[in-house]
């Protein structure tokens, strides 16, 4: 088996622009697919070499990713994003996107309380203790996860496009920016 391999990820620094939200939003979803896999592969590394250094290294990126990044990503969708779409949509479409948005916001609630288990685990391997997270709490993050993000991009992102001017995105990303404190200009 190979080690775990991880590489720093600058999370203040996103991949797009705050100029492109949208596609802000996608690196981030890109993100969530890429340390939910690396969480996949925790358990079988833990018991084929313990909490070694790449597994205590897996461990910090997976839980610095989850506590600092995601809630900021949410934040994007439930106080920027999504309240925006509703305001912005035509009547009929705003009205067959509540109940999407509401599942998402509800599946956001759900995963935290299954992300706080697996940080606990996580925070044992970042210690040097083969904690192996939850399997079935593992599972079900990472399918709820994957749904999620293929939901808000069939569905979701075509009505963002739709619906959003360009004063909206820059409105969108300013908010962006502000939640990262970073500093810029539309």
């Amino acid at each position: 088996m190979q080690p775990m391999k991880t590489s720093p990820v600058g999370f203040r620094t996103p991949a797009a622009g705050f100029d492109d939200p949208v596609e802000l939003w996608l690196a981030c979803h890109e993100r969530v697919r890429r340390f939910c896999r690396m969480l996949e592969r925790l358990p079988p590394h833990l018991a084929a070499h313990g909490a070694d250094a790449a597994a205590q290294e897996a461990a910090r990126s997976i839980r610095r990713y989850f506590n600092e990044a995601a809630p900021r990503h949410h934040a994007d969708e439930e106080e920027d994003l999504f309240p925006r779409l509703i305001t912005h949509a035509a009547p009929a479409q705003a009205q067959a996107l509540q109940a999407t948005l509401a599942a998402l916001e509800a599946e956001h609630a759900a995963n935290e309380g299954r992300w706080r288990v697996l940080d606990a685990a996580l925070a044992a391997v970042e210690r040097g203790v083969a904690a192996a997270p939850d399997a079935p709490t593992l599972a079900d993050f990472v399918r709820i996860y994957t749904a999620h993000i293929a939901t808000e991009e069939s569905v979701v992102l075509d009505a963002l496009r739709a619906s959003f001017t360009g004063e909206d995105w820059r409105a969108v990303g300013a908010a962006m920016a502000r939640r990262r404190g970073a500093r810029w200009q539309p």
